[in-house]
This record gives structure tokens, C-alpha cells and sequence, in this order.
């Protein structure tokens, strides 16, 4: 071929398509995708099932990050925002429900530890969820948020299809997708403010937000123990103690009388965290570690009635 055009352009395309196929054995392509909602916000969209970075994630029929439900299974609902999730980085088997729901199996097989989660959730987003969807007449309520959560409220704006971290859809090359994800991740930076906002909601939040109370309330009416897991950043984690609003969601907790587990005394080190707030394998252990006297106090005494 004497053409040097013809010549360029077939290097390119066998360049571009090697890099392709290197590109979806690491994992890109594959992505976990979101719907919008206006209740909640947005969740992962069900029946999802991939491998991204040599991690397996799998979505149930029901959006959570745990098998699928069967007749006569004891649930306990976990809800939280992605340090609960875990997120691509994070493989299924390493997660804090997982690892729990393993530990139960023998003695309590049916034990089901549900991981009801989505990035930036707070306790109102995970409430209007469960409003839609069940508690699936749950054993517990298991709450594992972040001293920003105490006010961190739903505000309704779109970021499903606008924000690189909610896709609505799997990108059509790996390519496309791994240039997004280096863009997003040392480029780019959300302006949160910017996005627009769903014109049918009108509640705007309030002093706090108001997902703790909405769960406080549904739980002893209903008969529900509620569990709050306090998580602790690596700030709070170096300092040895809560930050301003972790101070108040904690001073709110024992007002209330919830049963409440602090991120600060379950042994969390700089080991343990991937970046300023999520957690490595070892750090999903250690929650684990610190839900499961909690969890299974309250199971042994269901198991008892």
C-alpha cells in the first residue's frame, strides 16, 4: 500500500482498537448506571451485574448492592451513601454487608444484610426509598452515615446524565469512558450549584436533615430496632474527634435514645481509608467488626420471640 494516508490511518484504528480491548479487560465500558427520581433523588438502576478494575459488582432486582431476595429471608436494612456502597473500587465480597451476611450464615442462615446505598445519599434520600420500595419487614434498620449527613439534605438537582459520576447509560467505547473518568477525577470539578433543579419538588430541606427523624419515628411505631453507625472521616479519625456538625448529630442521637456506634472507638487508622472518607477492604472489615455485638444481639433476641 503505497497511499501513506491509508497507511496512518490503519495504524490508528489497530492502535485504537488494541487500546480498546485492553481498556474493557481492565473494566472500563462497564459502569454502573442511575436513574433519576422524584422522591429520592436518584439510585442505582436494578438487575446490574460487571466487573470494573477487577471488582465485582452485582445489583439486585430491588437496586441494592446484595444478592437477590428469597422466601423466608431475614432482612436487615443497611442504608448509607457510597462509603456503605463501596463503589467500583471496592469489590462485592470485601463490602461490611457482605462480609456481615457471611458471618451470620451458619447459625442464622436466613439473615440477610441489605446494602441500600447511592454516592451522597443522606438518611432523607434513603427514607423516601424505603418508602417506595418496603422495609421488607426488616429485623433492623442499620443507619451508616457522616457528620456532613446531619444537614445534608436532598436538593432535587438533576445530576443523573449531567454529573460523570451518575451515568443513565454504559458509554459505547471504553475508550470515551476511561477519557471521562481521568478527565473527571484530575480536571474537572462539579459545580453543584449550576445544576438545574427538579421544578416539581418544593421541600428545600430545613436546620437538619430530616431523614434521621422520619426514620426515629417509623421505627418505634412500627417496632423496628434502629441502629446508627457514626463513620468517622480520616480528619475526625487523626483528631480524635467529631467535627462540628458530627457534634450535634451525635448530641441529637442520645437525645433521642438511639442505639448508636461510633466510627472513633471501631479502631479506624489511615490504613483503612482510600481517600478522605472511604473505606479500603480493611476498613470495610472493621465496620463490620463494629455492627456485628449490635447485630447480633438484636437477631438472638428476635430468633428468641
Amino acid at each position: 500500500m503505497k497511499n501513506p494516508f491509508w497507511r496512518k490511518l490503519i495504524l490508528i484504528l489497530l492502535v485504537a482498537g488494541g487500546a480498546e480491548v485492553i481498556l474493557r479487560l481492565i473494566g472500563f465500558g462497564n459502569i454502573p448506571v442511575y436513574y433519576s427520581s422524584d422522591l429520592y433523588e436518584y439510585a442505582l438502576e436494578p438487575k446490574q451485574e460487571m466487573k470494573r478494575f477487577g471488582n465485582s459488582i452485582y445489583i439486585n432486582a430491588e437496586g441494592m448492592r446484595s444478592d437477590e431476595l428469597e422466601p423466608g429471608d431475614k432482612p436487615i436494612l443497611k442504608f448509607g451513601d457510597s462509603v456503605l456502597h463501596g463503589g467500583v473500587a471496592t469489590d462485592q465480597s470485601d463490602l461490611a454487608s457482605e462480609i456481615l451476611e457471611s458471618r451470620f450464615e451458619s447459625e442464622l442462615p436466613k439473615v440477610r444484610i441489605l446494602n441500600i446505598a447511592a454516592g451522597s445519599w443522606g438518611p432523607d434520600n434513603a427514607f423516601a426509598w424505603m418508602m417506595e420500595h418496603s422495609d421488607f419487614d426488616a429485623q433492623a434498620i442499620v443507619l451508616v452515615f457522616s457528620s456532613h449527613d446531619w444537614q445534608d439534605q436532598m436538593t432535587f438537582r438533576k445530576v443523573v446524565g449531567e454529573v460523570s459520576f451518575y451515568p443513565e447509560s454504559r458509554p459505547f467505547l471504553a475508550l470515551t469512558d476511561a477519557a471521562e473518568w481521568f478527565y473527571s477525577r484530575w480536571f474537572s470539578e462539579v459545580d453543584w450549584d449550576d445544576l438545574e433543579e427538579n421544578e416539581e419538588v418544593t421541600y428545600k430541606g430545613g436546620k437538619f436533615n430530616r431523614g434521621w427523624q422520619q426514620f426515629i419515628d417509623y421505627c418505634a411505631k412500627r417496632g423496628i430496632p434502629l441502629v446508627v453507625y457514626h463513620h468517622a472521616d480520616l480528619e475526625e479519625v487523626t483528631n480524635k474527634k467529631w467535627n462540628k456538625k458530627g457534634a450535634k448529630l451525635e448530641a441529637f442521637l442520645a437525645d433521642k435514645n438511639i442505639a448508636r456506634l461510633s466510627g472513633l472507638e471501631s479502631g479506624m487508622e489511615k490504613a483503612d481509608f482510600r481517600d478522605e472518607i472511604h473505606l479500603t477492604p480493611s476498613g470495610q472489615r472493621k465496620l463490620a467488626n463494629a455492627l456485628e455485638p449490635t447485630l447480633t444481639d438484636i437477631l438472638l433476641y428476635s430468633d428468641a420471640e
